[in-house]
């Protein structure tokens, strides 16, 4: 009995010993940087000629003498799908030029396209800083193109970020 007594006098002191599991919280939420602001925009239009029409969040279009300005800022990262929504046409339907302007990268194309009056032709610049696609299309009809086009070398030469 004195064994016994002793044996279940150590089984009890022993159930405290048991080493009590450790749990730590685990997540998979981390924190993500928010989005830059987009930079300021710098463009220099014909002041006789040019009257803002729609201004919004992401754009303006510009009505001129005989030619439309359209000013957006699109997210950065997939520049097919900016072509695509400038142009109508995918990016390798397209002659797309790309030079460097110091940290931005500059991609520029001209496309046709039917109008309601006749066909049309645009041209786009499209500024990438790495977070945003600062996107310059000027378009007008065909036949007209030849009148605006020292206007136009202005306007593209003009469209810088801030």
């Amino acid at each position: 009995m004195k064994k016994l007594l002793i044996v279940i006098i150590s089984a009890l002191l022993l159930t405290g010993c048991a080493a009590t599991p450790t749990f730590e919280p685990v997540t998979d939420v981390y924190a993500q940087d928010a989005p830059a602001e987009p930079r300021s925009v710098s463009l220099k239009l014909p002041t006789e000629a040019a009257a803002q029409v729609i201004s919004g969040d992401n754009g303006t279009i510009y009505l001129c003498d005989g030619y439309e300005v359209i000013r957006q800022v699109l997210p950065a990262g997939d520049l097919s799908a900016t072509l695509r929504s400038l142009t109508g046409y995918e990016r390798d339907k397209l002659s797309v030029i790309e030079t460097g302007a110091g940290e931005l990268v500059r991609y520029s194309c001209v496309w046709t396209a039917a109008g309601e009056t006749g066909d049309i032709i645009a041209r786009a610049t499209v500024l990438d800083d790495g977070e945003y696609h600062y996107c310059l299309t000027v378009m007008t009809n065909a036949d007209d193109v030849g009148k605006y086009q020292a206007q136009w070398q202005e306007i593209f030469a003009s469209y810088s970020l801030g």
